[in-house]
């Protein structure tokens, strides 16, 4: 039975971003900023409008669809929405909304579950070879979850658990919670602690857990992590609407004695960048770079990558009003669709790198004076 909870009320978005100074390259698109549509986030569906709107979908597919919990509840008692379609002999999982206040992706995947449930020719041949997970909202509390904190209500970053008082790990924040997106175990035991040595069962974030038992059940080839991110601009003035990376934490593979199986995971991480960039470059709303992304063993994207899977980081521009979200949710189901169907063809394998070796490094912040800079990944 899922424990579903209300929306809560709207989200006051952040105050609009001043114009950079006149030596600077003028920002183009000029906007939208946050704040100019005083966007609320009623714009995107609530817990309970996510699991009723997943089960429509279900009813209606087309080939094989199953809807069910992950293995793992919330710490709320929540249950997390897993989608999976086609039942191929190649499995590709896809996650999304780790942070609860990164929300239009997790719109994304589900336009994308709807797409892939149709009858199209596409989408048969992606089901007939491929067994396609999609996780569309991985931190159900920290998006709208009936709680309440030291700073208020959701959405926020964290997931929900305030128990820590005091010596607490250093991705928790003080009464709220943990950074999902840093507990990913990348050894044999989906319990174990990214940050202790030695193999163990204290990793604290079911989130995290749920998704690396996934991981342990399906063994996907590619895992691909959707993320936001704030307002950066490139050399040109114009605005970055996406980031990308693959796995980079080199020197934990170097202390596994796992270097060339990681240096090929990377190499064919490369490769599915490649595929997700050229499918969206040339579209007028997308402009993509390289992501700057640490070395954290317990990221997603390098957790997986050090257990063998292609692994991608796909981070979008977010929070800019509902207008420009539909921009964001269009790159987000264009680009992961078209990286299903060069799995299902065969294409991946082949794919050349020279479009994830020749992104730009992200330009600059674009600060909003009334907010501070925001974490990514």
């Amino acid at each position: 039975m899922k424990a579903r909870g209300s929306l809560l009320a709207t989200l006051a978005m952040c105050a609009a971003v001043a114009v950079p100074a006149a030596a600077d390259p003028p920002v183009s698109p000029g906007g939208p900023w946050p704040g100019e549509n005083d966007p609320s986030i009623a714009a995107i569906r609530s817990y309970e409008q996510l699991w009723d709107t997943l089960e429509g979908i279900e009813h209606h597919a087309k080939g094989a669809f199953t809807l069910e919990p992950a293995p793992l509840q919330s710490n709320t008692g929540r249950d997390i929405p897993v989608v999976t379609i086609g039942d191929g002999p190649m499995a590709v999982t896809y996650i999304a909304q780790q942070h609860g206040n990164e929300y239009v992706v997790s719109e994304g995947m589900v336009e994308l579950i709807r797409d892939l449930s149709g009858n199209g020719v596409e989408d048969r041949a992606i089901r007939d070879a491929l067994t396609v997970t999609i996780v569309p909202r991985v931190n159900v509390d920290g998006f709208d979850g009936e709680v309440t904190t030291r700073i208020g209500s959701p959405p926020w970053r964290q997931n929900y658990d305030p128990s820590c008082i005091s010596g607490c790990d250093p991705f928790y924040r003080s009464g709220v919670g943990y950074d999902i997106n840093r507990y990913h175990s990348s050894t044999a035991n989906p319990y174990d602690h990214p940050y202790i040595a030695g193999d163990d069962n204290l990793n604290p974030v079911p989130e995290s857990i749920a998704m690396r038992l996934l991981w342990e059940e399906r063994r996907p080839a590619v895992v691909v992590d959707w993320h936001h991110q704030g307002s950066y601009v490139d050399d040109d003035g114009r605005l970055i609407t996406g980031s990308t990376l693959w796995p980079n934490a080199t020197d934990e593979a170097d202390a596994r004695g796992i270097r060339p199986e990681f240096d090929d995971a990377v190499e064919r991480s490369k490769q599915a960048v490649s595929v997700l960039v050229d499918a969206v470059q040339d579209k007028g709303y997308a402009n993509i770079t390289k992501y700057p992304g640490t070395t954290t063993p317990g990221i997603a994207r390098n957790a997986y990558g050090l257990l063998g899977s292609v692994s991608v980081l796909f981070e979008m521009r977010g929070g800019i009003g509902p207008q420009s979200n539909g921009y964001i949710t269009r790159t987000t189901s264009t680009a992961g669709k078209a990286l299903l169907e060069a799995a299902a063809d065969g294409s991946l394998a082949t794919y050349p790198t020279d479009t994830a070796e020749a992104l730009p490094d992200r330009g600059p912040f674009q600060p909003d004076p009334h907010d501070e800079r925001p974490d990514d990944e």
